[in-house]
């Protein structure tokens, strides 16, 4: 009871003083602020503790359970052995951020999964290890406007009937973003979205060497639910096809994607409609190349290049005897699947194409359809097939040939490099530009596109770069350059444990520093081959003199 009083009259004399202040025309004091980040990790960890930097929590689940709108959870490198359950949603204009701290290796092992959100919206999860999970790597299950990047998800669940499990899996989920993730080693799919998540987009992911081990069934990247964009993603080595759209994976885009050596498709259409496949570069796959079969139609399949599938074995080797063809449209397919302007090439005899009947040429398949107005028969000339670069060559018949006005078409290719033309070949592309070039990757002759780019230079320069706490400062890499007069992004880190900054088009950033300390602002500078330069600049920022207290 004691306590109790005191804490009342505590309570009544901070009042008092309130109304003090106001009566003096000072106003009330300033509400406390959430703090912007939560820290994990480190000495002195403690998950009783308040997530500051001086006593950051033990476990990312503790930080998961109390990090609400606004807030990142940084997390210092080790492992962590346990399934991190996001407990709270942020919103558009604040999300809640996990990420490893810059510059660490954050892993996390041993639970179902390594992260798990449920019904949540706006978070990301971004730069994690997520390894030997019992389950899916990562699981969203109805949740929305989330954004899983820059992770590298391997050995999820086992390779034992019953307990595959996909690197990361998207149930129920909507508008949310896969990018940049390796995905590896999983006994399923690595990357899965299933029959009720619709919206999504799944870019610039390496999914490979995936693989049930007992059947052939587990694919680079898995999608069964209807409207995503599946864009700029290398997928090879996996066990089943590279890309995979089964039934119920209507209306899905497909486009700049690379995939190769898988152990059946390179991008595989069983069952769906209204499906385009547009840009993509398939190579040295098991079986048809591109594959759209069984009750499937309304598919338009324009501007890739399918080469050498299904003539040699692929996947560790196995042989096939399954399916044949470059670009394979079967079954019901034909009647209403648009093909134009594709690349197709053997270096052996085989089936080039099939549509409805097979066919050893595409002179003969153009001649007995009416389909493939624009396509070619030719060498492609890849940089270096052998070792996965699936680059063109100057001189390449893919160069600016591809049809710009085809529905998927984008304006720039995997790497970002933007489409130009290519002064030493003749425009024979067809649309609103005629020098689109076919498949995944656009030649630049200045060597963006194929051939050696050289990466960019980065330059920084940070105003101010010392100052008393809160600190407002400008980063600016307007010095910046690109050997090959390439257009560049930006992305500015300002050591702080904040989300960076990009990579945006712009050249500057500002960021405020709260409190004292030693920080490091690192600009990293990314041209369109996607070569990177780095620049850091330190900043100093002293601690403010207290006020003198005003008594009242």
């Amino acid at each position: 009871m004691s306590h109790q009083r005191g804490f009342r009259r505590a309570a009544l004399a901070a009042a008092g003083t309130c109304a003090a202040l106001v009566a003096l025309g000072l106003g009330a004091p300033p509400a406390y602020a959430v703090a912007t980040t939560l820290y994990v990790g480190g000495a002195g960890c403690s998950d009783t503790g308040t997530g500051t930097q001086a006593q950051p929590y033990c476990t990312i689940n503790k930080a998961a359970t109390v990090a609400v709108a606004g807030q990142t959870v940084q997390v210092a490198g080790g492992t962590y052995t346990e399934k991190v359950t996001v407990a709270n949603s942020g919103t558009s204009g604040a999300p809640i951020t996990f990420t490893a701290a810059p510059g660490a290796n954050v892993t996390v092992t041993g639970g179902a999964n390594g992260f798990f959100l449920s019904g949540k919206s706006y978070v990301t999860v971004n730069g994690f290890t997520v390894t030997g999970t019992t389950s899916y790597g990562i699981y969203l299950s109805a949740s929305n406007n989330i954004t899983v990047s820059n992770n590298t998800v391997t050995f999820a669940g086992q390779q034992v009937k019953g307990l595959i499990a996909a690197g990361v899996y998207l149930s129920g989920s909507t508008a949310s973003t896969v990018s940049g993730n390796t995905t590896d080693h999983n006994s399923d799919s690595g990357i899965y979205l299933n029959s009720t998540s619709s919206g999504n987009t799944v870019r610039g992911n390496e999914s490979s060497l995936n693989a049930n081990g007992y059947q052939r069934n587990a694919n680079g990247i898995n999608v069964i639910g209807p409207n995503n964009t599946i864009i700029a993603n290398v997928t090879h080595d996996n066990e089943d096809s590279g890309i995979q759209f089964y039934t119920g994976g209507n209306n899905n885009l497909a486009t700049l994607n690379v995939t190769y050596n898988n152990g059946d498709h390179g991008i595989d259409d069983l069952n769906v409609t209204g499906g385009r496949i547009i840009g993509n570069t398939v190579y040295h796959n098991c079986t048809t190349g591109i594959n759209v079969e069984g009750t499937s139609g309304s598919y338009l399949v324009e501007n890739n290049i399918a080469v050498d599938n299904a003539v040699y074995p692929a996947y560790n080797g196995i042989a096939c005897a399954r399916r044949a063809g470059n670009i394979g449209i079967w079954d019901s397919a034909p009647a209403t699947t648009t093909v134009n302007a594709n690349l197709v090439y053997l270096s052996t005899t085989g089936p080039m194409y099939v549509f409805g009947s097979s066919y050893t040429t595409l002179a003969a398949m153009k001649a007995a359809t009416g389909q493939e107005a624009n396509g070619t028969q030719a060498n492609p000339m890849f940089a270096d097939a052998g070792t996965g670069n699936l680059r063109v060559t100057e001189g390449s018949p893919a160069i600016d040939s591809a049809d710009a006005n085809a529905s998927g078409e984008q304006s720039s290719d995997i790497t970002g490099t933007a489409r130009t033309d290519d002064a030493n070949v003749a425009n024979t592309g067809i649309g609103a530009r005629g020098y689109d070039d076919r498949g995944a990757y656009e030649f630049a002759d200045a060597g963006g596109g194929g051939g050696n780019p050289l990466p960019p230079a980065a330059a920084l320069a940070v105003t101010p770069t010392t100052g008393t706490a809160p600190v407002p400062v400008t980063a600016d890499a307007t010095g910046s350059t690109d050997p090959q007069n390439q257009a560049l992004s930006y992305t500015f880190n300002f050591g702080d444990g904040t989300a960076a900054v990009g990579p945006q088009a712009g050249v500057t950033a500002a960021h405020t520093y709260p409190a004292a300390g030693t920080y490091t602002v690192t600009l990293t500078v990314t041209n369109t081959a996607n070569l990177t330069a780095t620049r850091t600049v330190p900043v100093t920022v002293t601690a403010a003199v207290p006020s003198p207290k005003l008594n009242v």
